[in-house]
């Protein structure tokens, strides 16, 4: 190990973190894209969470709310975090921590995107899967649906 490459991944690992908030698993994968000295780039993310400079908490906290504000369900934001390897405990954190209402965030999404009243059965599964696709649960969908077809 020499003194240049451990510059090297901390400057990488700074710049990184000082965009947006990163996974740990996130910041190694770009650290083997670079094909850096990998047993140097867990050490240097060791002392980066032990100095509080990189957190899979933090993470997944921001992460949660931004996609939540984007108009992404639970189920969607569980498994986007699952892929990122963020650890199950930070994920429900995560979401106890989001001051959210998920019903309302289905029927702001689901009258966002669908103004006219359901043409057919077609187009109610395809506004079905629409919100599945999005993350919302069946209960979720059923009640911006119900809200939409009530106005």
């Amino acid at each position: 190990m020499t003194d240049s490459e451990r510059s090297i991944i901390v400057n990488l690992l700074t710049r990184l973190l000082a965009r947006r908030e990163h996974g740990r698993s996130e910041l190694v994968r770009k650290c083997q894209q670079r094909e850096l000295d990998m047993t140097l780039v867990h050490r240097v993310l060791d002392e980066f969470a032990e100095q509080g400079l990189q957190s899979d908490a933090r993470f997944a906290e921001s992460f949660v709310r931004q996609r939540y504000n984007n108009g992404y369900g639970e189920r969607r934001i569980e498994a986007e975090l699952r892929q990122k390897q963020v650890e199950d405990a930070y994920i429900r954190q995560a979401f106890s921590e989001l001051e959210g209402d998920w019903f309302e965030a289905a029927r702001v999404v689901y009258r966002r995107k669908y103004a006219n009243p359901i043409q057919d059965q077609k187009d109610r599964f395809k506004r079905l899967r629409f919100m599945q696709y999005r993350g919302f649960t069946q209960e979720q969908t059923r009640y911006a649906m119900e809200d939409a077809e009530n106005e």
